[in-house]
C-alpha cells in the first residue's frame, strides 16, 4: 500500500514568557503563560500524532520484507 501524504498541520507560537512589568497584573501574566502552555501541548500532540502515521506507514510498507 502506497503511503498517502496527508501534510502537516500548523503549529501554535508559543513565546517564553518574560519578566512582567509593573503594569501587569498577576491574573493577566498567568493568562498568558496558561495559553502558551495549551499552544506547546497541542503542538506536542500534532507532532505525536504525525510519528504515529509515519511509523504506522513504514510498517505497512516493509512488512512484505
Amino acid at each position: 500500500m502506497a503511503y498517502k501524504a496527508t501534510g502537516m498541520q500548523a503549529l501554535f507560537p508559543v513565546y517564553l514568557g518574560r519578566m512582567p512589568s509593573a503594569s501587569i497584573d498577576r491574573d493577566t501574566y498567568d493568562s498568558g503563560v496558561s495559553q502558551n502552555e495549551n499552544n506547546l501541548n497541542q503542538n506536542l500532540e500534532l507532532l505525536y500524532n504525525k510519528l504515529l502515521e509515519l511509523e504506522s506507514a513504514f510498517a505497512e510498507h516493509t512488512e512484505g520484507e
